[in-house]
């Protein structure tokens, strides 16, 4: 079986990418829910809080073993990063089949990157 190869500026750049597009979405969230009449605009500047998430996922997949770990890890990260906010920013509901669709994408990545 091969080894992943996982170095520290990959796992920063992976993060760094999450974060910004964890916080771009949750401004999407926040102004659709305030600025109905100016949601265009608010779509417009959300292009600048996506640029760094986009820039630095690029940088990862470059930094990283292979594609399909860089985009495996990067997508269960932002997903689990993003069920987060939801339920503590935005009151999502959290229940049983959620967390196991949680847990299947976790179990996804292990077997995909195995």
């Amino acid at each position: 079986m091969e080894t992943v190869r996982i170095s520290p500026i990959w796992i920063g750049l992976l993060t760094a990418s999450i974060l910004c597009d964890v916080v771009a979405t949750a401004y999407l969230k926040w102004a659709g829910d305030r600025f109905s009449d100016n949601f265009l605009l608010a779509n417009i500047l959300s292009v600048g809080l996506f640029a760094p998430a986009i820039v630095t996922f690029g940088y990862a997949l470059r930094e990283g073993p292979s594609y399909l770990v860089t985009t495996l890890v990067w997508l269960v990260g932002l997903t689990l990063s993003n069920t987060l906010v939801g339920v503590l920013v935005f009151g999502d509901p959290f229940g049983i089949a959620k967390a196991a669709g949680l847990g299947a994408s976790v179990l996804a990545l292990v077997l995909l990157t195995s």
